[in-house]
């Protein structure tokens, strides 16, 4: 035969390698029959891995040919079928690309009878396979000459009893089974990678309680202009940005070897048909409120769907599971693998708790944090507890994240100021209106909120007086810090500060701590602290008697 007359082979129609971690996948559905004519490009079948559902559509226009039915888990590279002019479905040119070794299909499986062509519906091959059925010595009853799931029904009916099924469980203890499964696809590959989180990452645990007034009071206010938005939204909000502060925990470590992280990734579990999923918010500290709450909204109802693509999932810097629907209070969360955090959410309760020597019933909710000990130890992990606390216990109730042209919790209109004259360049005026404390505050080009919370009698609208000064403070020192860099050309790529005081009453001692990125050296950077001390004019208000010192920490980068 001349090569012009031979007959192409047929096309194989292969598993598929969805992503780099993607070692086997599910056949979930055939949405052609055996023996079907396709056409290129036309979706043939549904594959599903750990992760989601793909739809593969067909690479050639032919007859399909399906070798592998419904339900089995094939490894990468397996060929799952053909599709070419209907003469022979076993011959099939596998591509140079493809797994040279074409691996096994997961247990119960048979191969099919080579001798002769065997026409059968998926269903039918997925029955004798898990039965032991050989297909070849069964008599089709349709006038089609397919066999039906139905003939291999009955074959399975006919069969001896004491021929003993695939899977006869013989416990060692002599308990009753009911019923003995293979592992597949996520949970399979979800138990594989618990199991060597668990053995391979050394857990500690930190339990913190919050009082859950300003959460609940926060999504109350916000739910008007953001209808999705969850408590979870607000955990997973301030998550990505007390971690994007403490860089150093923003990472993990393989073996011997320190990775961190550019950028805060946040996973949450999400309860899908197909099991636990964990989608992953990305970058999400540069995102506002209400962007993580669309985000959020949009990854569940893909999880939920069967629908979240490679890139939605994997990948995290830390993980929020959230239990609390559940009525669990606390629990020993195990770090998802490649990770070193992962946040366990209780449920909110009331509960009695000591207020100004006073007890008083507050809704309080516990979170159980476990740190990964190799990259965190209890005081550096402690940081990022206690930092997810305070964020939590004061959030405000006013987030610029909705923009809206009229008055909301997201973007309140401050009243109008009585005077119109111009400011000057260092004037700052307020009002404040009614018996509550919250007040307005406006310079020359700018205008912002200042209240007290809840538990003191305030509406959580903004900031504290304190803490707006402790944050002038810090954003001085920052900018003269950076001031001084560029007068003496120092490059700076990256700085993160921390600032701290004394508990409530008088302040008494200020500690601050300024972290510098750059490739200078650490004498060049040390340099600038007392030139960025003397350029913070916030700095000179403080009293005499007030300890204020600044720590300087220096990386390379």
């Amino acid at each position: 035969m001349s090569p012009d007359t031979a007959t192409a082979p047929n096309t194989a129609v292969l598993m598929p390698k969805i992503g780099q971690a993607m070692s086997e996948g599910i056949i979930l559905q055939w949405h052609k029959q055996d023996g079907a004519h396709v056409n290129q490009g036309e979706v043939i079948l549904t594959i599903e891995t750990d992760k989601a559902t793909y739809e593969l559509e067909a690479q050639a226009s032919g007859v399909l040919h399906i070798l592998i039915g419904e339900g089995h888990e094939v490894k990468v590279g397996t060929i799952i079928g053909s599709i070419g002019d209907g003469s022979q479905p076993a011959t099939v040119a596998t591509p140079s690309t493809a797994s040279p070794s074409v691996a096994s299909v997961a247990e119960p499986t048979k191969t099919p009878t080579r001798g002769k062509k065997v026409l059968a519906s998926p269903k039918a091959k997925q029955l004798a396979a898990e039965h032991g059925i050989d297909l070849a010595t069964l008599t089709p009853s349709s006038a089609d000459g397919v066999i039906s799931a139905s003939d291999v029904e009955q074959a399975i009916a006919a069969k001896p009893a004491d021929v003993p099924a695939l899977h006869s469980p013989t416990p060692a203890s002599g308990k009753a089974v009911r019923t003995q499964r293979q592992l597949v696809g996520m949970r399979k590959t979800a138990a594989r990678r618990l199991q060597e989180a668990w053995r391979t990452i050394p857990h500690i645990v930190q339990m913190v309680d919050i009082d859950a007034t300003a959460l609940r009071t926060t999504r109350a206010t916000l739910r008007q202009e953001l209808p999705t938005l969850t408590v979870n939204d607000l955990l997973l909000h301030a998550a990505a940005q007390v971690l994007a502060g403490l860089p150093d925990l923003n990472g993990m470590v393989e073996e011997e070897t320190l990775t961190l992280y550019d950028g805060v990734d946040i996973g949450f579990a999400v309860d899908s048909p197909r099991g636990l999923v964990v989608p992953v918010i990305r970058r999400a500290e540069t995102l506002s409120l209400a962007q993580v709450a669309t985000e959020s909204q949009r990854l569940i109802e893909a999880a939920r769907a069967g629908r979240l693509k490679p890139e939605d999932m994997g990948g995290a810097s830390l993980t929020v599971s959230n239990l609390g629907m559940f009525g669990v209070a606390f629990g020993t969360p195990v770090i998802n693998l490649g990770e070193s955090i992962l946040v366990f959410v209780g449920a909110v309760e009331d509960r009695p708790v000591v207020r100004d020597g006073q007890i008083v019933v507050r809704p309080m909710l516990t979170l159980s944090i476990a740190y990964d000990h190799r990259l965190a130890d209890g005081v550096v992990a402690s940081q990022f507890t206690r930092g997810l606390k305070e964020t939590l216990e004061s959030l405000a109730a006013q987030q610029n994240s909705v923009p809206s042209t009229q008055s909301s919790a997201l973007n309140p209109q401050p009243p109008t100021f009585s005077t119109q004259e111009a400011l000057a360049k260092r004037e700052v005026r307020s009002i404040s209106e009614g018996d509550g404390y919250v007040v307005h505050a406006q310079s020359r080009t700018h205008q912002w909120t200042l209240d007290e919370p809840i538990e003191d009698g305030g509406t959580n609208l903004g900031p504290t007086p304190v803490d707006a000064f402790l944050g002038a403070l810090l954003s001085c020192m920052t900018i003269a810090f950076k001031a001084a860099a560029k007068r003496r050309n120092v490059a700076i790529s990256r700085l993160v500060g921390r600032v701290q005081a004394t508990p409530r009453g008088h302040l008494k001692a200020i500690t601050m701590t300024l972290e510098v990125w750059s490739a200078a050296s650490d004498a060049e950077v040390r340099a600038l602290l007392d030139v960025a001390k003397r350029g913070c004019y916030v700095s000179g208000v403080l009293k005499p008697e007030i300890d204020f010192a600044v720590e300087l920490r220096v990386w390379r980068g």
